[in-house]
């Protein structure tokens, strides 16, 4: 067995090099914390900004397209195989084909260019990856989508889909600064008449769609639909302008939208409180608590949110956590309550229906959150289905939001 000794070494057998105090307290004035010498992102001026460095950020670089293989604009399929579910395929969402740039999207004539978000801003980490995560969902459903809405009875298949992608986010960097890619992202599929839908990442990607849309539309010219557990305008805070809970304060103080082009599904949980529902109130959002639809009845509400955009442009803006748990564990704030998993299937059809979609998002999906039969991706991918089809619905002439196919209610002979 080996020993070991313990080594003391006396303090006379030091040496320690004083440095002079003079000239070092005036270089490294600081805030208490790293002194600004040492601290090139900070602005001694004004503590509350944060400076970038001067080299691009290689994240956000887009590929020049030309280098690649020569190919007309338009779709094009990464796969060996004209059918096959996604473990036979290099995975896109619902299987559609690929875009890449705008004139890819305008050749093909697209409906709905979907693009994954991955800008992670929640305390529980993971929703960066619902994107990827919800390209390769192990789950029966066809490739690529096609099939009949099983309520009103029509193919979501006539749909020109794509894949456009994902929306880049850097992983470190503030993520007020990843909100640029969003933005452009949606701006591009906007150019091209198609219909953004963003797929995962965390709430705060909102603000991205919101000044994207009045950038196209104008300010106060879309309505928006807002499912969620939490009302999304907390007061400025975490360090930053705009964060996963306070996007829609931002967009109303700054004109990006009014405050009445809001209309919330779904709130619960702990907040807001009377500060800030006295502030919803004075900017005239729309809001509909799950207290109301306990009281009232979902069949009411419905019917009332309904009624309140019926005639208008709509943005829908989905957060997972607005379902019930139950039927949604895979989310970074989760809440018990909520909407059930069908009436989130119906609302999403009855807007699709009755309203012109202009852009949609489902996002807040966490899949290391979520259980083994990955509930809550399967969950989204269904809502996203939903909402197609109710658009093609709405194509083929279908004007009620509460239409249901009598093939499908009704079993006896016609």
């Amino acid at each position: 067995m080996r020993m070991f000794s313990k080594v003391i070494v006396p303090l006379a057998c030091l040496t320690i090099t004083a440095t002079p105090l003079v000239g070092l307290a005036e270089e490294a004035q600081s805030d208490g914390g790293i002194p600004y010498k040492w601290a090139p992102w900070k602005d001694p001026e004004n503590p509350m900004i944060l400076k970038m460095t001067d080299e691009k950020d290689v994240l956000f670089e887009r590929r020049d397209q030309s280098m690649g293989a020569k190919r007309e604009p338009g779709l094009f399929y990464p796969n060996r195989y004209t059918f096959g579910p996604n473990w036979s395929a290099i995975p896109t969402f619902l299987g559609a084909p690929i875009a890449q740039t705008p004139e890819d999207l305008k050749a093909a004539k697209v409906d709905i260019a979907m693009f994954g978000m991955t800008i992670g801003d929640q305390m529980l980490p993971g929703g960066r990856f619902g994107a990827q995560q919800m390209r390769s969902l192990i789950d029966y459903m066809s490739y690529p989508a096609q099939g009949e809405d099983q309520f009103i009875g029509v193919d979501i298949g006539k749909l020109v889909m794509a894949d456009y992608g994902n929306a880049a986010a850097n992983w470190m960097a503030d993520n007020q600064v990843n909100l640029d890619e969003v933005h452009k992202i949606v701006s591009e599929i906007l150019s091209a008449d198609a219909i953004p839908v963003g797929i995962a990442g965390t709430h705060i990607q909102s603000y991205g769609f919101m000044t994207a849309l009045a950038e196209k539309y104008g300010p106060g010219e879309v309505a928006i639909v807002h499912v969620d557990a939490h009302y999304d305008a907390y007061k400025a805070g975490a360090g930053r302008f705009v964060h996963n809970g306070s996007f829609f304060k931002l967009a109303v103080e700054k004109g990006v939208v009014k405050g009445s082009d809001i209309h919330q599904v779904g709130l619960r949980g702990q907040t807001p409180g009377a500060y800030d529902l006295n502030w919803m109130r004075e900017n005239k959002l729309n809001f509909h608590f799950q207290a109301e639809i306990e009281k009232n009845g979902w069949d009411a509400v419905l019917a009332k949110l309904l009624s309140e955009v019926k005639g208008r442009k709509v943005y829908i803006t989905f957060d997972m956590d607005g379902v019930d748990p139950a039927y949604a564990p895979g989310v970074g704030t989760q809440d018990p309550d909520g909407l059930t998993a069908g009436q989130a299937i119906q609302l999403v059809r009855a807007l699709g229906i009755q309203n012109e979609i202009v852009a949609a998002e489902f996002n807040e999906y966490n899949p290391l959150l979520d259980d083994a039969h990955q509930t809550t991706g399967i969950l989204m991918d269904r809502l996203i289905r939903s909402l197609l089809g109710g658009i093609q619905g709405r194509r083929e002439g279908i004007t009620d939001p509460m239409y249901y196919d009598p093939e499908r209610i009704n079993h006896a002979d016609q």
